[in-house]
């Protein structure tokens, strides 16, 4: 068998740390998403019903909010170190 390289002394704290931002490395691009579907949404209602602008705005508006629940849901989510029978790695 091949020899595999030496590891670097820094390798377990580099994914230690990747491990502890995961959850919030989609954020932006959620909030982004969850802001243009709601226009796109309201967009397309606007021309099928004729009522510019209010259903864009009310689709930006429910995107707004949307994004930041899920924002506020992540980041305020206790770890699972707190929870009962939950580890600490």
């Amino acid at each position: 068998m091949a020899d595999q390289p030496p590891s670097r002394p820094d390798q377990g704290s580099f994914i230690a740390a990747m491990r502890a931002v995961s959850p919030y490395l989609d954020l932006g691009m959620t909030f982004v998403v969850a802001i243009g579907g709601g226009v796109w949404l309201g967009l397309w209602a606007d021309k099928r019903w004729e009522t510019s602008p209010w259903l864009v705005l009310a689709g930006a508006l429910l995107g707004m909010v949307a994004g930041f629940y899920h924002f506020f849901s992540v980041v305020l989510r206790k770890p699972d170190g707190d929870k009962p029978g939950g580890r600490l790695d």
